[in-house]
């Protein structure tokens, strides 16, 4: 391979070139959420992040890739300092400017991957000189954790870990939104031939790192109400997971054979992530809605609330 530039759009290279054998090293200044797709490590190799409070508290680096990265056997540490992303294999060199994250995939940027031995063995002594570095355990993940829960994010191209704001993904002004839970069920062979051939006259996404999906949301005529470009916002029947906002694309579609049962199209980002329930109506508490109602049916009529709900993906 020899030395080769990757840009603008170099994740898909990097993680081809550290899918090997043998033990990796990395220093990467942040990991979004989404990091461990990105940069799949495993037991044995070493991570170093800065996970300072700072950056947590900003949404740059996730508890929750952390997590992941620990309980797979990776040794995760923090340097405050940290603003490098390089990683080594045993081969190859990672030399860039890439950080870890969704918005890393959508930011112009640029690395440099070689497999000259005397740059592989500079980047790896880099990585195991930096200084000044904490153990990422589970005291400091509770830590982290708490830090996260009291920040928020910033919109720092190829930093912030979270998704960006999308002003073609919502209408233009959001008048309909409804909290709904989510029900399990099995859709008959009816209700798969009317869902194949409804989203067959949508755009279907394109590629691994599509930003959309279509789901298909399936209810009964008694709960009519929805339209196009309705908002709902899905809560799991146990009341842990509050997921991100979906938008109402398609009018009611009757399901054949299938009586008093109807479905719509719903539009999702494929880049945001479920918010712990509790964690949510913190947010919103501390915003200035104690009583928000995450775990019941409604139509949320609040202007404020509508938007304060949107704001917990930064939408």
């Amino acid at each position: 391979m020899g030395t080769t530039f990757h840009g603008p759009s170099p994740w898909p290279h990097i993680t081809r070139a550290i899918r090997t054998r043998g033990s990796r090293r990395a220093a990467i200044a942040h990991l979004g959420q989404d990091a461990p797709t990105l940069l799949p490590l495993r037991a044995g190799d070493v991570l170093v992040v800065n996970a300072s409070r700072a950056a947590v508290r900003a949404h740059l680096t996730s508890p929750v890739a952390l997590a992941y990265y620990r309980d797979a056997g990776v040794r995760v540490l923090s340097s405050a300092d940290l603003h490098a992303n390089v990683i080594a294999t045993e081969r190859w060199a990672v030399i860039g400017s890439a950080n870890a994250s969704h918005s890393s995939t959508i930011a112009v940027e640029g690395v440099v991957i070689t497999d000259d031995p005397d740059l592989v063995a500079s980047v790896r002594g880099f990585i195991d000189g930096i200084a000044e570095v904490t153990e990422v355990d589970q005291v400091f993940l509770d830590d982290a954790v708490a830090q996260w829960q009291i920040g928020r994010a910033v919109p720092i191209p190829g930093v912030s870990g979270r998704g960006q704001a999308d002003p073609g993904f919502l209408p233009a002004q959001v008048t309909r939104m409804f909290l709904r839970h989510i029900i399990e069920y099995e859709p008959g062979p009816a209700e798969h031939h009317t869902w194949a051939a409804e989203s067959r006259h949508r755009r279907a996404p394109a590629g691994p790192a599509a930003k959309y999906q279509l789901e298909w949301f399936h209810h009964d005529k008694s709960d009519s109400r929805l339209r196009r470009g309705d908002v709902l916002v899905f809560v799991t029947a146990d009341h842990q997971w509050l997921h991100p906002p979906a938008v109402v694309d398609s009018e009611a579609i009757a399901i054949p054979r299938s009586p008093g049962a109807i479905g719509h199209l719903l539009r999702s980002r494929t880049d945001l992530d479920p918010i712990p329930v509790p964690v949510a109506e913190q947010i919103l508490a501390d915003a200035g809605h104690p009583g928000a109602r995450l775990r019941a049916d409604h139509r949320i009529a609040s202007p404020s609330l509508r938007a304060a709900v949107l704001g917990l993906w930064d939408l």
